[in-house]
């Protein structure tokens, strides 16, 4: 397999992006991911905004220890094996963006339950003596 350069990669970067901000606005156990996801999905956010705000540092400074502390524990064949990986996945993604493949299950939709029509009262009375 030829290695693709960035630009060839970025539409699968862009959906993968994508995947995991959905999965992280569905994430019970962070409400502070979830709701930097909504933003981020929302487009009233930036990457960049968020690193150069504190409002994130906590939700995000769990992932970043725990990247760490994996990274200086991995081997270089290890680390190179799982950029592979990576690289391949990027691929794949950028292969199903060009062709128009969807992102994933679409979320269902429940059916619009259309309300119960107004009794027609144009007939009734409304004098006490009907009563």
């Amino acid at each position: 397999m030829t290695k693709m350069t960035e630009t060839e990669l970025r539409p699968g970067m862009d959906r993968h992006q994508r995947q995991l901000l959905k999965k992280l606005v569905a994430n019970e156990q962070s409400p502070a991911l979830a709701e930097m996801a909504k933003e981020l999905l929302a487009g009233r956010t930036t990457p960049a905004q968020i690193l150069n705000s504190r409002a994130y540092d906590e939700a995000l400074g769990a992932g970043a220890e725990a990247l760490s502390s994996w990274y200086a524990t991995t081997s270089d064949e290890e680390k190179q094996a799982q950029a592979e990986k990576g690289q391949a996945e990027l691929a794949r993604l950028a292969e199903d963006e060009l062709a128009g493949v969807p992102d994933g299950p679409e979320p269902v939709k429940k059916p619009v339950k259309e309300p119960e029509p107004d009794e027609d009262m144009t007939e009734q009375t409304w004098s006490r003596d009907s009563w």
